[in-house]
Formats: C-alpha cells, sequence, structure tokens
C-alpha cells in the first residue's frame, strides 16, 4: 500500500506477524458459525441466565446467536483493520494488547451461545469452551509479539521487517 503526501510516496508496510493475528482473530466466530451449521439436533431453548444452583432463565437458541455472534464478527473486523495502524503506532507489547485482548473478550463473548448450547444439552463444564476463545485470544498476543523479532535495530527504513 503506498501514500502520497504532496510530491513524496512512502511505502506502508504492514506486518506479517499483525496479519496473522488477525486472520487468527476470525476463529472464535468461525467455530461459533461452524456449530451452528453442523449440529443439527441442537436445542431449541437454551439457558440465557445462570443462578448458584444452574440455568433459570430459557430463550431462543436462534435469537441469541445472532445476539452473541454479532460482537465476535465486530471485534474480528475491529482486529483486522487495526492490523495496519499497530504496525508502526505502537510497541510490539502495545500491539499484542489490544489484538490479543479484544480477540479474547469478543471470542468469549461470542462462544457462550455454544456453551448455551451445551448445557441445555446437560454436557459436563460446558463454560470451558468460553475459556478456550480466552486462550485463543493469548494465542492471539503470543502472534502479536513475533512483530519484527528478527529485525535488526540498525534498520531505520524498515517499518517492520
Amino acid at each position: 500500500m503506498t501514500a502520497t503526501d504532496g510530491l513524496r510516496t512512502t511505502r506502508l508496510r504492514v506486518s506479517r506477524a499483525l496479519i496473522a493475528a488477525a486472520a487468527l482473530s476470525w476463529v472464535p466466530s468461525l467455530v461459533v458459525v461452524l456449530v451452528r451449521t453442523t449440529w443439527t439436533a441442537a436445542p431449541t431453548r437454551i439457558p440465557v441466565h445462570w443462578s448458584g444452583v444452574g440455568a433459570d432463565q430459557w430463550g431462543s437458541a436462534s435469537s441469541l446467536f445472532w445476539t452473541l455472534l454479532v460482537p465476535g464478527l465486530a471485534g474480528a473486523v475491529l482486529c483486522s483493520v487495526l492490523a495496519v495502524p499497530l504496525s508502526s503506532d505502537v510497541s510490539r507489547l502495545g500491539a499484542a494488547g489490544v489484538l490479543g485482548g479484544i480477540t479474547a473478550g469478543t471470542g468469549a463473548i461470542a462462544t457462550v451461545w455454544v456453551a448455551a448450547l451445551l448445557s441445555a444439552a446437560r454436557a459436563p463444564a460446558p463454560f470451558l469452551v468460553v475459556l478456550g476463545a480466552v486462550v485463543w485470544g493469548g494465542l492471539v498476543f503470543g502472534v502479536c509479539l513475533l512483530r519484527g523479532a528478527g529485525r535488526s535495530s540498525s534498520d531505520t527504513t524498515d517499518v517492520d521487517g
């Protein structure tokens, strides 16, 4: 990608590690969609609220699906867009914190739908799938830390190597 500023043209370089992290941020939402399309005998009514004893409010699986998928998709889009400015404007740790945090948070929101399905199906420990999304955010964090890991400190012309 190039940007023109008057007579000067500069080349914008986007970190390959941040591109990979942005691609990985889509996984939790895609898993939720995959579960929706492949689990044909999924419960139609699922718990939407839990108390200390168990589920105490129930709702439609379809409406909860869309309610929880939208934040997951929004987080993935946000990570994809932020990969460009985070390639040059912030530190490695800052970029990793932003993309990893967004992926963990919005991925956990999206995967609550799968946890609700598993809870309705009486599966043991249904909320472990939400923990999986948080761990996935940690993986995205780690991938972001690879940004510029092999870059020479004397190379000032490269925004990211």
